[in-house]
């Protein structure tokens, strides 16, 4: 089932005994571990980095295009304007031509990404970069050289926006 802090873990270990309660603790997770902070410590949104009382949990990889609901590893807090601007477009796509877009905060959620998924939690090696290296993959993430990134595989349909293969 993966990490200990997906909603159905949550229910079905017992750590919680209501659904309702496994879910509310999944979404304060998100909230209380994602890496990007303000300066008083509080969550901030993914994408634009800004405060709000009101952040939402937006699915990186859209439920429409075949994103997992509850898998910490998707979901990343969003100010309701960056949400609901991005609606299912593919993370990239929407994210990279925004004013805001910062190479720092795409790694941030890249490293949000790995750090949850099945690759981290299943192997003993530290960074994505060196499972894709021991791995012998690369997957560009934008065509321009000085943007290209490797990643996992399991998160190529995040550029793609076609995650049916979930």
């Amino acid at each position: 089932m993966g990490k200990g802090n997906e909603a159905d873990f949550l229910l079905y270990s017992l750590s919680e005994l209501r659904p309702g309660e496994a879910k509310r603790r999944f979404r304060k997770s998100i909230f209380e571990d994602y890496p990007k902070k303000g300066f008083l410590g509080q969550c901030v949104c993914a994408y634009c980095g800004e405060w709000n009382e009101k952040l939402t949990i937006d699915h990186i990889i859209p439920k429409s295009k075949g994103g997992p609901h509850f898998a910490k590893w998707n979901n990343a807090p969003a100010c309701l304007s960056c949400n609901a601007a991005k609606g299912s477009l593919p993370v990239f796509e929407w994210w990279r031509p925004q004013k805001f877009w910062t190479m720092e905060r795409e790694q941030a959620l890249l490293s949000w990404v790995h750090s949850n998924s099945f690759v981290s939690a299943h192997s003993a090696i530290g960074s994505w970069e060196e499972w894709m290296e021991q791995q012998q993959r690369v997957l560009p993430v934008h065509e321009h050289p000085s943007l290209a990134i490797s990643w996992p595989p399991s998160l190529a349909c995040l550029n793609k926006g076609d995650c049916s293969a979930f």
